[in-house]
C-alpha cells in the first residue's frame, strides 16, 4: 500500500490534522479545538500542554478512522501560529504560559526598540518591532519575570514545541524563525548583531533547520502518548502561512496567496530577500523563497460589522441578512459611486501599521443608500490587498494571479471586486487541509516520497471558481484607489487625538 504523510496545524484555537498520500488522496483529517486565557487586560495566553494534548487526540482519532495508517506513515510534519513563546528550562519543562501572538503587555518594550534600533531591525530581518514579535516578549519577562528568566534555556515556537515533545530535540524551522526579530534575513541565520542590539543574546534561541528537514524521529514517549509507531522520522516543518501557502500552490513569485477569514493576508514568494519596513518579510517553507506581504483587520469582521449595523436585530447579523446586503451592493455601480471605506476598524497592520487608525466613510451624501455603504465596504478591503500588492512590486514582485481561500472567498461579488480593484484574476482553492497538507507535502518531501513539493501540491489542488478582473472598471478603481491612499496620510495626525477624546 502506498505510503501516507501526517500533516498538524497547530492553531491559535484549534489543532488540525490530516493524512495525505503523494498522488492526490486526503484519507482523513481531525480537529481539536481549545482556548486562550487573558489573565490580564492586554495579555493573551495558553497551556503549551494544550497543544500536545490537541496534537495526540487529533493523531488518535486519525488512527481510530484508518487503523491500517499507524504503518504506512513514513513521515510527520508540524505547522504553528506564528510567534509565540514558550520558554522552557533546561529539562525541557515549559516554565510558564506561552505568550501568543496576540499578546500586546510588551508594547512598551517593542516601542524602545523602534526608538532606538528599529530601522537597524527592519533592515536585516524584515520587520519593525511589534508587541506580537518574540524579541519584546522576551524583553518584558527580563523585566518582568526575572526567576522565569533565570532558570530559561530555550525559546520555543509552536511549532518547535510540538515538535520538540515528538523528537526531544530543540529545533526551530526557518520559516518560523525568519518571524523572530534576531534573523538576519539574507544570511538565513541568527543576528549577534541584532541580539546585541536587542539586548539579548543568540543561546535562547534553538538550532536552525530547513522546512523539509528531518530532525528526528518519534521517540517511545511520544509514541505512547499519540499512538504513533516509535521511530517515524518528524521533520522540522512550518509557519502556518508559509505552509498553507505551499498547499494552495504558491510556489513562484508570479502567484500570491490570499487568505480571507476574520481578517485577511496577502504575501507574494519572492527568489531573493528582500525587506520593506511597510510589509513583512520571512522565509517561504519552500527553500529559496522569501514571503512578502503583510495582515490586514478588514475581512470576513468588516462585513459582519456592517451586516450587524445595517441589516442586523440585536447587534447580529443572519446568513440570509448578509446574502440580503451583498444583493443589495452588487445593483450599486463599482466605485460606490465616489463613496470610499478605510476598514481599519480594529486599528491597521500592514502596511500603515497603525493601532490608533479607525474606519472612515467617506464621500456619504444623501444619495447613498445601504448598497452603496455595504459595496464600500467590499472594496475598502480589495484597496487594502492592493495597496500591500503596490509595494511588492515595487520590491520586484511580478504577480500574474491571486489564490484565494477563506470564508469570505464563498462571496462571489466580493471575489469579483478584488479582481477588478487588483486588476488580477482570482482562483478561490478548496481548503483540503490548509495548512496541515502543507505540512504533509513537505514531510513526503523530507523522506524523499517526492523529489518536488508542487508535484504533490498540484495533485491535492482543486480550484473551485475563478474571477476575471473586468476592464471596464480599471480607470474608476485606479482613481478611487488613488484617493484611498492619500486618505490615512492626512487623517493620520487625528486618530490619537481622536482615540484620546473616547477614553
Amino acid at each position: 500500500m502506498n505510503p501516507l504523510t501526517l500533516g498538524i496545524d497547530v492553531g491559535t484555537t484549534t489543532t488540525k490534522a490530516v493524512l495525505a498520500d503523494v498522488e492526490g488522496k486526503l484519507f482523513a483529517d481531525a480537529a481539536k479545538s481549545y482556548t486562550y486565557s487573558k489573565p490580564c487586560p492586554d495579555w493573551v495566553e495558553q497551556n503549551p500542554e494544550d497543544w500536545w494534548d490537541a496534537v495526540c487526540h487529533t493523531i488518535r482519532e486519525l488512527l481510530r478512522q484508518h487503523p491500517d495508517a499507524r504503518q504506512r506513515i513514513a513521515a510527520i510534519g508540524v505547522s504553528g501560529q506564528g510567534v509565540a513563546s514558550v520558554l522552557i528550562d533546561a529539562q525541557g519543562r515549559p516554565l510558564r504560559p506561552a505568550i501568543l501572538w496576540l499578546d500586546s503587555r510588551s508594547a512598551p518594550q517593542s516601542d524602545e526598540l523602534n526608538r532606538r534600533c528599529g530601522e537597524r531591525i527592519a533592515a536585516l530581518s524584515g520587520k519593525s518591532p511589534a508587541p506580537y514579535n518574540v524579541e519584546p516578549k522576551l524583553l518584558w519577562v527580563r523585566q518582568n519575570e526575572p526567576e522565569i528568566w533565570r532558570r530559561t534555556s530555550k525559546n520555543l515556537t509552536t511549532t518547535g514545541y510540538v515538535t520538540f515533545r515528538l523528537t526531544g530535540r530543540a529545533v526551530m524551522n526557518h520559516s518560523d524563525a525568519g518571524i523572530c526579530l534576531a534573523y538576519d534575513l539574507a544570511r538565513l541565520a541568527w543576528s549577534e548583531e541584532l541580539a546585541e542590539l536587542i539586548g539579548i543574546t543568540t543561546s535562547i534561541y534553538c538550532e536552525l533547520a530547513a522546512c523539509h528537514q528531518v530532525i528526528g524521529s518519534v521517540t517511545p514517549e511520544a509514541a505512547e502518548a499519540s499512538g504513533l509507531p516509535a521511530g517515524t522520522p518528524v521533520i522540522a516543518g512550518g509557519e502556518d502561512t508559509s505552509s498553507a501557502g505551499l498547499a494552495m500552490g504558491v510556489t513562484s513569485p508570479d502567484t500570491a496567496q490570499l487568505s480571507m477569514g476574520s481578517a485577511s493576508t496577502v504575501y507574494v514568494p519572492l527568489s531573493r530577500a528582500v525587506t520593506d519596513p511597510r510589509l513583512l518579510a520571512f522565509p517561504h517553507v519552500v527553500q529559496g523563497l522569501t514571503l512578502v506581504g503583510g495582515s490586514m483587520v478588514g475581512g470576513g469582521t468588516a462585513m459582519d460589522w456592517t451586516a450587524a449595523v445595517l441589516g442586523g436585530e440585536d447587534g447580529r447579523a443572519s446568513k440570509e441578512q448578509l446574502q440580503s446586503l451583498t444583493q443589495g451592493a452588487a445593483e450599486v455601480h463599482p466605485g460606490s459611486d465616489g463613496l470610499i471605506f478605510l476598514p481599519y476598524l480594529a486599528g491597521e497592520l500592514q502596511p500603515i501599521n497603525d493601532g490608533f487608525a479607525r474606519g472612515v466613510f467617506f464621500g456619504l451624501d444623501l444619495s447613498k443608500t445601504r448598497g452603496h455603504m455595504v459595496r464600500a465596504v467590499l472594496e475598502g478591503t480589495a484597496f487594502a490587498i492592493r495597496q500591500n500588492l503596490e509595494i511588492t512590486r515595487d520590491l520586484g514582485a511580478n504577480t500574474q494571479k491571486l489564490v484565494a481561500v477563506g470564508g469570505p472567498t464563498r462571496n462571489k461579488l466580493w471575489c469579483q471586486i478584488i479582481a477588478d480593484v487588483t486588476g488580477l484574476p482570482v482562483e478561490v482553492m478548496h481548503e483540503r487541509g490548509g495548512a496541515a497538507l502543507g505540512d504533509a507535502i513537505l514531510a513526503a518531501l523530507g523522506v524523499g516520497l517526492i523529489t518536488s513539493a508542487r508535484s504533490m501540491q498540484q495533485a491535492h489542488a482543486q480550484v473551485i471558481d475563478g474571477f476575471t478582473p473586468d476592464s471596464r472598471y480599471a480607470a474608476r478603481y485606479a482613481e478611487l484607489f488613488a484617493i484611498y491612499q492619500e486618505l490615512y496620510p492626512r487623517l493620520k495626525d487625528l486618530f490619537p487625538r481622536l482615540a484620546a477624546c473616547s477614553r
